[in-house]
């Protein structure tokens, strides 16, 4: 897995980073390594780009209330290419194209295209500008979110139900170094959609990139301490409001649905030698969520019960055990390599994962006795990495699920995930 790296000074460990010579394989604030390509390029354009294919072969079927076939798929197959174009020293253009093809047990399947178009103007260190189509800077892994980035075959549960990665919305975004252990990032988006809310994964199918003129505007800040060598300090929100104008009839009157969002995570990243640890936790809140059940009851013939409050968090430890397997012949060792190897950049990590999650911590009373599709979760992960070279990696895990709410048609029976992934 990836390690720290010191960034040039124009960045200045803005953000997580990698440890490499490549100057193409370096992280760009607010965005995964592929992504970040042009703006360590020395040609005016870059084009990069990742894979990942994953198998879940002891996966059940589950209730299509769910609705996102990602959360219990048996089969996903997600390419990405990036197109980057450095219009003059300071104005760069960057895009991703990405096709993503999910199915299950049963012969469901999902396509879905994801595109990306933003601008990023470099005035200052201290005052960068990003306009367009962009993830958005919060939580952990949606700005690492690269297969190469995280342990685990698929993202956690905590990043996927409560933070809903891969998250990309349309806005304005202003980031940069405070100092040389601090560093921001301030951006304003067109919101999410209360309308497409679904229970069991709270406001992550709100996302939907839209074209017409937005009705509120959620703020989305981040705040990033780099003060001691190899450790990440990061917290970061989403506040806004998500009904979008929508009105509902409540008493025989229509009343404006707001569906405020209050998103807080944090992160706290570790490097020592061999090891990595990471810590993650985030808590919500969700207004009007009376009204959202009337609002999805009339557009989709079924009422989605929202949590009102929500939390997660995870501690993951891994650790590269292939040095110590080598000894110290290591360094004696010839140098060999290929297109699909490296001996000098492969790894061995093995790592471990411990997730909580409840999408409805706490309920409306309005809505606590009708029945809903919840995720209340304890899950834990153990798995292994090989990494054949820095940008290929070979991944495998199993999850202990225990699942705390009977009302939630996922299964419970622990998983077996394989996957394979690789960036260039």
């Amino acid at each position: 897995m990836a390690t720290s790296q010191v960034q040039p000074d124009s960045l200045v460990t803005f953000t997580d980073t990698v440890d490499v010579d490549k100057p193409r394989f370096q992280q760009q604030p607010g965005l995964a390594l592929a992504a970040s390509k042009i703006f360590f390029s020395e040609k005016r354009w870059s084009i990069g780009g990742f894979g990942e294919f994953n198998y879940v072969p002891l996966q059940q079927n589950v209730s299509s209330d769910l609705g996102d076939l990602e959360l219990y798929y048996s089969g996903l197959y997600r390419y990405a290419t990036f197109f980057g174009y450095r219009l003059t020293d300071k104005l760069i253009w960057n895009s991703e194209f990405q096709l993503e093809f999910l199915h299950d047990r049963e012969g469901n399947t999902h396509h879905e295209i994801v595109v990306e178009a933003f601008v990023d103007y470099l005035f200052a260190d201290y005052l960068k500008g990003r306009l367009g189509f962009y993830p958005l800077t919060i939580g952990y892994v949606n700005n690492n979110d690269e297969p190469v980035m995280f342990y685990s075959v698929n993202r956690s549960e905590v990043e996927r139900l409560i933070t809903p990665s891969t998250w990309i919305e349309f806005g304005a975004m202003f980031y940069g170094n405070i100092s040389k252990d601090w560093s921001y990032a301030l951006g304003f988006s067109q919101g999410l959609s209360s309308q497409n809310f679904l229970g069991a994964s709270w406001i992550r199918q709100g996302r939907e990139i839209r074209l017409d003129v937005p009705r509120s505007i959620a703020v989305n800040p981040q705040i990033n301490y780099h003060g001691v060598n190899n450790l990440t300090l990061s917290a970061s929100g989403y506040y806004g409001n998500s009904g979008q104008g929508e009105t509902v009839r409540v008493n025989d009157r229509e009343e404006e649905i707001k569906g405020r969002i209050n998103l807080t995570t944090a992160y706290a990243k570790y490097d020592w030698r061999t090891f990595r640890f990471v810590a993650v936790g985030t808590y919500g809140t969700l207004g009007d969520t009376e009204k959202i059940f009337q609002q999805t009851a009339d557009t989709n013939e079924a009422g989605q019960v929202l949590g009102s409050n929500t939390f997660g968090y995870l501690f993951e430890m891994g650790n590269d055990i292939l040095p110590y397997l080598r000894g110290r012949a290591h360094g004696a060792r010839p140098h060999r390599s290929s297109f699909l190897f490296d001996s000098h950049e492969m790894k061995l990590s093995l790592f471990a994962r411990y997730e909580r999650l409840n999408t409805h911590h706490q309920v409306n009373p309005l809505l606590v006795d009708l029945p809903r599709v919840e995720s209340n979760l304890h899950i834990t992960t153990l798995g292994v990495n090989f990494n054949t070279k820095e940008n290929i990696v070979l991944k495998a895990n199993y999850q202990y699920r225990k699942n705390m709410s009977p009302s939630d048609p996922r299964p419970t029976s622990n998983i077996i995930e394989t996957g394979l992934g690789f960036i260039f």
